[in-house]
């Protein structure tokens, strides 16, 4: 009878063994197909990032904004930021298409109105201000009556750069010691740029955005912040559950190594743009659930950047696959790295964090392309 009792007992050890060993090997089994469709890196990095949680400080983004580096070297001389701006408005490549020199005008080249307003704000320069909202007059005097923009190149794309900036800028202005004074602009652009943000989630505008900025990681990014940030200053809740679902879609996409693909490969510009708009969502974020990933995924971004900042503080081209002479902005000028960015970002995320070392390596940056001491 206790022989019989034993061979049951080991017999059930046995049984639970084999049953444990076989779920194991179904675990394993899924991740192959994940690799074979392009996911299985991205799949660990997910994983990874969820687990770690980044301290998060409680500052407001005008705050952030006036960290040294970005308001002494960024904007120290804001009247920098429009010298390319025509008498009417119309920035950069916009410019030529009103001279008759360009085929194409784009509406993401007013963009550039949004850091004027914001640094103007911070180095109180009215001048600056308001050249930037005469970069927003300019392009929103072409939208239509459905929030689009009429014959800009790009679309969907074109149309998110500019969203985001003018968002962005009025969320500013409305945490900035002249909130008051510059009230009555943010009632005028708040319902323009919300029409152009609910034209971009149109049924057949998203699917045919979303498709065409695949290749692109630093666009899902973008897309959040442009559609969050809208969604945040006109109280959309729509905007902003859109807005999460390209941030998931973002950091699905991040390697093991902390790269966020562009085209299949990494770049080292358009990788600081990406974390550049991540970090705003994590500013007026701080409470959604997709947050602390979104923290995690831009150390880790930011650990891979700091791996091609050379000894002197230049930035390496090396291997990128875009902006190492292969792409041309709209302008036809080639595609550089932008220090400005990279400057940014690591700067940003000294404020946010409270980290000094992220804002050692901003300095280093700026040492070289801006020859601070």
């Amino acid at each position: 009878m206790k022989r019989w009792i034993k061979r049951q007992y080991l017999t059930g050890w046995v049984l639970l063994l084999l049953l444990s060993v076989t779920t194991i090997t179904i675990v394993f089994a899924k991740q192959p197909s994940n690799y074979l469709n392009g996911k299985f890196e991205a799949g660990i990095g997910a994983v990874q990032s969820s687990q770690f949680q980044a301290p998060i400080l409680h500052k407001t983004d005008f705050e952030h904004e006036s960290t040294d580096l970005i308001a002494n070297v960024l904007y120290r001389k804001p009247s920098s930021l429009y010298k390319s701006m025509a008498p009417s408005g119309a920035s950069d490549a916009n410019v030529l298409w009103e001279r008759n020199q360009a085929k194409y005008w784009y509406i993401e080249e007013q963009r550039n109105g949004g850091e004027l307003v914001i640094a103007g704000l911070i180095k109180n320069d009215p001048q600056a201000i308001d050249a930037g909202f005469k970069m927003f007059d300019w392009g929103f005097a072409h939208q239509t009556y459905n929030g689009s923009f009429f014959l800009t190149g790009d679309g969907f794309h074109s149309t998110s750069f500019f969203v985001e900036a003018v968002a962005h800028a009025l969320l500013v202005i409305q945490q900035s010691p002249y909130s008051k004074q510059y009230a009555n602009q943010v009632a005028k652009y708040k319902p323009l740029v919300h029409r152009a943000a609910r034209w971009m989630i149109s049924p057949q505008i998203w699917k045919r955005g979303i498709v065409h900025n695949r290749p692109y990681t630093h666009r899902r990014y973008l897309v959040a912040a442009a559609l969050g940030l809208t969604g945040k200053l006109t109280g959309d809740q729509e905007l902003i559950n859109y807005a999460r679902m390209s941030i998931k879609d973002g950091l699905a996409l991040q390697r093991s190594d902390g790269v966020n693909p562009e085209k299949s490969g990494y770049d080292s510009s358009y990788q600081t743009v990406g974390i550049m708009y991540a970090q705003r969502w994590v500013t007026y974020f701080q409470n959604d659930s997709l947050t602390p990933k979104v923290a995690a995924m831009i150390n880790k971004a930011l650990s891979w950047e700091q791996t091609r900042i050379l000894p002197s503080g230049e930035i390496s081209t090396q291997g990128n696959r875009r902006t190492a002479g292969q792409e041309r902005r709209r302008t036809g000028k080639v595609k550089t790295v932008s220090s400005r960015s990279a400057v940014r970002v690591f700067a940003y995320w000294g404020s946010v964090t409270g980290d000094d070392k992220w804002e050692a390596i901003a300095r280093k940056i700026a040492t070289f392309y801006y020859k601070i001491r």
